[in-house]
């Protein structure tokens, strides 16, 4: 499989097999976790990279993905909002990005091929999430580049990208998916 990376130009790699995604989706959300255990409440209040929201925004877009992730297609939970995340102190923010992420993972080990909803896509979790892992750590602004993305999490967001960047009803660039912006140079807002 060939991947175009922006900054590295095209790669050439295998997908990952399922323990390998396992592992990796392992080591994303450690790293995550890490750098947002690292933000307050005033650093929340930063914009994204995406310029979607602020970095608050960011993280309760992750939560609510993982929650519809984990929940069964009947679950009324599945499509709540985040909004009592974004009022929510930092601490409060973080524990539940990091209570939700941990249930993804434990859902993961016990079926490493789970797919999520039809509705949202009928893609492997573990693909899915890792993407949202790796992105949601470019667009919280923190340091974390799309050069600094391992190599065997691309295909994962080649696949993201493919699925959720098809042009919206209003046909801008952004489509379908929240880091649409961050591979959108041109039109990406200045920090």
């Amino acid at each position: 499989m060939t991947t175009t990376a922006p900054e590295r130009g095209p790669i050439e790699h295998a997908d990952l097999d399922g323990a390998a995604l396992l592992q990796q989706v392992r080591l994303s959300t450690h790293r995550l976790l890490g750098a947002t255990m690292r933000l307050g409440d005033v650093e929340l209040l930063l914009p994204a990279a995406s310029g979607l929201g602020t970095r608050r925004h960011v993280v309760a877009r992750l939560v609510r993905h993982a929650r519809r992730v984990t929940a069964s297609p009947d679950d009324p939970a599945r499509g709540l909002a985040s909004d009592s995340l974004l009022k929510a102190p930092a601490a409060d923010l973080v524990d539940a990005l990091a209570t939700t992420l941990t249930t993804v993972v434990r859902r993961l080990d016990d079926d490493p091929a789970a797919r999520i909803p039809a509705d949202d896509g009928d893609e492997l979790c573990a693909r899915d999430h890792l993407a949202w892992l790796e992105l949601t750590h470019v667009d919280l602004g923190v340091g974390f580049e799309m050069h600094d993305i391992p190599e065997a999490a691309l295909p994962a967001i080649t696949a993201h990208l493919e699925r959720w960047t098809a042009p919206d009803a209003n046909g801008t660039v952004a489509g379908n998916s929240p880091f649409a912006l961050l591979f959108a140079r041109d039109e990406r807002p200045r920090r």
